[in-house]
């Protein structure tokens, strides 16, 4: 956490942080100028200020869990007095708060068929779930047959033209006409935007007369009900007098509507942003409307001194800003950008380069945790073998990936596997691949083949209802099996056949794992992560099936573990089973995404970046069935999309992403490439052909000096 030694800070910093003589105060800059720092030495002065009134309180807003890690930090070090609250929340947290406490006077607007009753509130799974009830019969129809998507992307695209629609603040009805507006390509398309259309009114519709909330619904109701009651805006102005809003850029703009309103009733209010942000455009960040929140503000600061980056990489930033400047000698450009000297043919040769590179800066006194590994996808095989090369020098790695599904995790799948044969009923068995699976991750003494063996009379792809007793098995099969491994085997076979069927899933799941898989000679009391991963899942059942308990046909705890079952293996549900973005492993070299590093605003003394040729570092996932940068606040109506628009977009990303990187560098970045890519491919996108370029320019310069 940066210093907050008022005397360590620049005047610039110090002006920021006086919350009395400059009350509503917009800040503007580049990562790593400070800013931050300038906004927890203006909360410091708040808590200590002997003027504020007693039980006043602070609200720290910001756009995702992971920005608010300094605020918390600070708070977890300093003694706030008790009469003071800081809460640190998310709109979105906010939203859904309010929208439960203020309920009756949304009901009271009668939108909903039921508003008398409690809302249900759905989560990303549940909403998912619901859209696939809705859609379902219409693909049936011949609806969508135009596109070539996996249900799970088609659902999450249809769930985010709502969100789009609430976050921007137009009306869900008029998605398929914008889109329709700024589409040149095949007219075929025309019509896959009306099916658009058609689903989430059919949704949304669906929602309103079950009192389903998902994210798109809480936020409509907050922002046209809520936020205009003068009751809402009375109980708000009590409870907050203080506002810091740190990295405004990355929120949508209802958001900035909500705290532009909100401004003049507060006692002092800091608004933040990064300049080179809007990472989370394509989930609708808007710099250009967060800009805008300056008007409310009746002074203005830009901070424009880097604390990270090196002065090198500091002249090659303003070199990139200003084409006309004096070209940087290929001595600079070599000491900030390292390359190796020969371009391995295969990934796994370039890998092996990169190892060496970290153990030698870890050798010469660099901090493992000051050494970042970054690449557009981070997946699996990467992670375990550059963690498998490093470890052999006794360097520690950890990982910051997307959370991954539930059913990727060979505990959850193999703990299913289980409750789907103790649950006949679901009429979900699995196949036997999927059972020896099972049965080898919950009995480690037992191997694949012998697995194979208690179900010699099924063939691979049969579907196994039950267990076979080890009794019917010909002796020649018993005998090739260990006596410890059958014990198990049975132990575990008495258990699930005895198990009672209408027990609630999270509670199977619970006694199953701690009366059997976790007792020693099973393999879940030989690894740490199988109870947490438990947990996990248990957490996410009870989640799903919080919003299902009202429906008439999900009385029974059967039933809704065996929707919970079919959907999880549908691919419907996210389900995550870690925390977003978490950190996986101990403190050492970081292994990341780009955008996943850049959005927990942190820094490093080296930058590895591989996968150099991937369009991956600038280029938008394809989502035929929306259009972040259409259904935007900045759109012009009617205006087209076109080639020319596709790239300078990919441009602007790819820019955005240099600077935002280089800024959080305060050492050397690592080109990494080689012939062929992770994937096997040979790709030469625009950040190779950039970093080519910007070497054979330094080379011709100093050719001619």
């Amino acid at each position: 956490m940066p210093s907050l030694s008022s005397d360590k800070l620049e005047p610039l910093q110090q002006q920021a942080a006086d919350f009395e003589v400059y009350p509503h105060l917009f800040i503007s800059g580049p990562a790593s100028s400070g800013k931050t720092t300038a906004a927890l030495q203006r909360l410091r002065q708040i808590l200590n200020s002997p003027g504020e009134k007693s039980n006043s309180s602070t609200l720290v807003l910001v756009p995702q869990r992971s920005l608010a890690q300094p605020y918390l930090d600070y708070l977890r070090q300093t003694h706030a007095p008790s009469s003071h609250m800081v809460s640190v929340q998310t709109m979105s947290s906010i939203v859904r708060r309010m929208v439960a406490l203020f309920w009756p006077l949304i009901a009271s607007r009668r939108v909903f068929r039921h508003p008398f009753e409690p809302p249900r509130f759905l989560t990303l799974e549940t909403a998912q779930y619901y859209m696939a009830q809705m859609v379902d019969p219409l693909i049936d129809k011949g609806h969508f047959a135009a596109i070539t998507l996996t249900r799970n992307r088609l659902f999450s695209q249809l769930l985010d033209n709502l969100n789009k629609s609430a976050i921007v603040g137009f009306p869900h009805t008029e998605l398929s006409q914008r889109l329709k507006n700024a589409w040149t390509g095949d007219q075929a398309q025309l019509e896959v935007y009306d099916d658009v259309q058609l689903a989430v009114n059919v949704f949304r519709a669906y929602c309103l007369e079950q009192n389903l909330l998902d994210f798109s619904l809480q936020v409509e109701l907050f922002r046209e009900i809520i936020w205009q009651n003068e009751t809402f805006q009375k109980y708000f102005q009590s409870q907050y007098q203080h506002l810091i809003y740190d990295n405004s850029e990355e929120d949508p703009p209802y958001v900035h509507d909500i705290v532009g309103s909100w401004i003049q009733n507060l006692r002092s209010s800091l608004i933040i942003l990064d300049e080179g942000g809007g990472l989370r455009s394509f989930l609708g960040a808007d710099p250009e409307s967060a800009a805008r929140l300056a008007v409310s503000s009746s002074t203005r600061l830009h901070f424009s001194k880097n604390y990270v980056s090196s002065p090198a990489i500091e002249s090659l930033l303003v070199t990139m800003q200003q084409p006309e400047a004096e070209k940087l000698p290929f001595s600079t450009i070599s000491k900030t950008f390292i390359t190796s000297p020969k371009q391995p043919r295969f990934f796994p040769e370039l890998l092996q380069e990169v190892s060496q590179d970290i153990v030698n800066l870890v050798l010469n006194g660099t901090p493992p945790d000051q050494i970042v590994v970054l690449s557009p996808f981070v997946r699996d095989p990467l992670v375990f073998e550059l963690s498998r090369r490093l470890a052999k020098a006794g360097i520690p790695t950890q990982s910051l990936r997307p959370a991954l599904a539930l059913k990727s995790n060979p505990h959850i799948q193999a703990i299913l596997t289980l409750a789907s044969l103790a649950h006949p009923e679901w009429d979900q068995f699995p196949h036997l691949f999927q059972v020896q699976t099972s049965l080898t991750t919950t009995i480690p003494s037992l191997n694949p083949l012998q697995a194979r063996l208690l179900f010699s009379s099924n063939t691979f792809d049969e579907k196994v209802t039950a267990l076979p007793e080890p009794g019917t098995l010909p002796k020649g099969v018993i005998s090739r099996i260990p006596a410890e491994s059958i014990q198990k085997y049975e132990e575990l076979r008495l258990w699930l056949k005895s198990a009672d069927g209408n027990e609630p899933l999270d509670y199977f799941l619970s006694r199953i794992f701690s009366e059997l898989l976790a007792q020693p000679g099973f393999g879940f009391a030989e690894s740490q992560d199988a109870g947490a991963d438990i947990a996990r899942l248990i957490q996410s059942y009870q989640k799903f099936k919080q919003p299902l308990r009202a429906d008439q046909k999900s009385d029974s705890a059967s039933y809704l573990g065996g929707e919970y079952y079919r959907t999880l293996n549908q691919g419907l549900l996210s389900a995550l089973y870690l925390p977003d973005d978490e950190v996986v492993g101990e403190p050492g070299v970081l292994i990341a995404p780009v955008m996943t590093f850049l959005m927990q605003n942190r820094t490093a003394l080296h930058q590895f970046w591989l996968n150099m040729g991937s369009k991956g570092w600038y280029e938008r996932l394809e989502q035929p069935l929306t259009h972040p940068y259409v259904l935007n606040r900045q759109w012009k109506p009617g205006k087209k999309w076109n080639a020319d628009d596709e790239l300078a977009l990919a441009r602007f990303n790819l820019e955005r992403t240099l600077f935002g990187l280089m800024r959080r560098c305060s050492g050397q970045v690592h080109f990494c490439t080689s012939e062929y890519s992770e994937s096997g491919d040979l790709e030469r996108g625009l950040l190779l052909t950039w970093a080519q370029n910007l070497f054979r320019s330094a080379v011709r310069e100093a050719a001619y000096d």
